[in-house]
């Protein structure tokens, strides 16, 4: 009996910390999908973007892709939404800033990211970045750009 309830808390604490959707003011930005934030508690969390991969920081667009993910959310308060933890303790995220609804997307549709697919099958994020690739935008006007896991 006890294993029943110990299942059923943990599963619904996992249920709880997917579910969670918060505030938080932008501090500082590690790179294009990764970026550091404090809460209405003033503690300071790490966040990874959800569905999307940003070049590396020795990668071509790497500083390119950083920029726009400062320029859409550092010092502005975002709403995010948590899916999960990855294994560095950051929680992976959904982002929205003012007008814009998803900021993962967004890095996506301006070709500076790619979809995470390993991790993520949303046929959105995967239109967009075909979109992206069609239109040479971003990263994509590189001839041969390396993705970010086989870069690493």
């Amino acid at each position: 009996m006890k294993k029943w309830i110990v299942l059923f808390v943990l599963l619904c604490s996992a249920t709880l910390l997917q579910a969670q959707q918060f505030k938080v003011k932008v501090t500082g930005i590690t790179d294009g999908d990764t970026f550091t934030a404090i809460n209405r508690d003033k503690l300071q969390i790490r966040f990874r973007m959800n569905a999307i991969d940003a070049p590396e920081r020795k990668q071509a667009f790497s500083s390119v892709s950083t920029q726009a993910l400062k320029d859409m959310i550092h010092g502005k308060t975002v709403t995010v939404t948590v899916h999960s933890r990855d294994p560095w303790g950051r929680y992976v995220v959904t982002v929205r800033a003012g007008r814009i609804k998803d900021v993962s997307a967004e890095m996506l549709r301006l070709g500076l990211a790619w979809h995470y697919k390993k991790y993520d099958k949303t046929p959105h994020y995967a239109e967009l970045e075909e979109q992206a690739r069609e239109q040479r935008l971003g990263l994509w006007q590189d001839p041969n750009p390396v993705a970010p896991w086989d870069f690493r």
